[in-house]
């Protein structure tokens, strides 16, 4: 964990409070070169906060930072009165309480977020502390230039945990909808931040235990996202209820 070059006030704090949550130590840059870094330092890859924001770098050059992608047209696709897969399959109302357990970039908590409102409430769980700080980092300062965005990414929670672990600690029907998107074994898209999310981000299938937790959590719904023809809906129980392009989404009701 470090900074740029010639970091801000601003910089330093927010590198040491990313520091803290991922459990390592802030290195001064000390207008040392990143490679030179990680080299003396013994480390694969490196979390850097600079005036471009922050982002993960490993000694091959490969880069990951937050960017709201396809959330950004989907909300203004939304607010134009348009429709949305996934919000069609979750059926989020304004003041739902949303669960998404595997945050990834957050582009469905973000959708989940503009619609729920601020009557309601979103939170992402991601297990990958380096995205889940670096996505958290970028929910916050990501600056974008419509302030219906900025409302929905601000209006996310991110915890650092794995949803095995969460989802058994929470109390019946404790959220209405609870989110599932596991990373898929084949990568069509050609982005280059979602082919780094897939280097850092946990590749563990679900399992059935945990939609059943999922289930009891729930009031509403339990959602899967995945490829239609993975055969996931099949395995852990799941109806399709909407096709997209290259993946679909199956639900449970408690």
């Amino acid at each position: 964990m470090t900074t740029s070059r010639r970091p801000r006030e601003e910089e330093r704090i927010w590198a040491e409070r990313i520091a803290s949550r991922m459990g390592v130590d802030c290195q001064p840059r000390e207008n040392r070169s990143l490679i030179r870094m990680m080299e003396e330092t013994a480390a694969e890859a490196a979390v850097v906060v600079g005036s471009d924001g922050a982002h993960w770098e490993d000694r091959e050059g490969n880069t990951f930072r937050f960017h709201p992608n396809l959330a950004a047209l989907r909300v203004k696709e939304l607010a134009a009165g348009g429709a949305d897969a996934l919000v069609t399959a979750a059926g989020f109302q304004p003041g739902d309480r949303v669960l998404d357990c595997t945050l990834g970039l957050g582009a469905d908590a973000i959708v989940a977020a503009h619609v729920t409102g601020e009557a309601g409430e979103v939170v992402g769980l991601e297990s990958q502390p380096v995205i889940a700080a670096l996505v958290d980092y970028g929910l916050r300062h990501y600056p974008a230039a419509s302030p219906r965005l900025v409302q929905a990414m601000q209006g996310v929670r991110v915890v650092c945990a794995d949803y095995r672990e969460y989802l058994r600690r929470m109390g019946d029907d404790s959220f209405d909808v609870v989110l599932f998107d596991p990373m898929f074994r084949q990568t069509v898209t050609r982005s280059s931040a979602l082919q780094a999310l897939k280097m850092l981000a946990n590749p563990e299938p679900l399992d059935p235990e945990s939609v059943r937790e999922a289930l009891r959590v729930a009031r509403k719904r339990v959602v899967l996202k995945e490829r239609l023809m993975s055969g996931e809906f099949e395995r852990l129980g799941f109806r399709v209820v909407k096709e997209a392009s290259n993946y679909a989404f199956g639900i449970l009701e408690p």
